[in-house]
């Protein structure tokens, strides 16, 4: 995705930005993930986005897939 960044981009946690709609867009912040890792890649989702008391934090693509593929194999306890 990577379209942004020719413009700053937000760390979570760290800056509240805001859009006209009142929201919070994932693709105004670092992926929060890369970011502890030193790399300046652009979210482009939060994560888990579900109904439930997870705290959603922002991620791009590669990190969601990641965490979706680490979740399912703690889920069925693969080697």
């Amino acid at each position: 995705m990577r379209k942004n960044l020719n413009k700053k981009l937000g760390v979570w946690e760290k800056d509240k930005i805001i859009r006209g709609d009142n929201k919070v867009h994932a693709e105004d912040y670092y992926c929060v993930r890369c970011y502890e890792e030193k790399k300046l890649i652009q979210a482009e989702k939060f994560w888990p986005n579900v109904d439930i008391d997870i705290k959603n934090y922002p991620y791009c693509k590669k990190c969601i897939d990641d965490l979706n593929l680490d979740l399912m194999i703690s889920m069925y306890d693969l080697p």
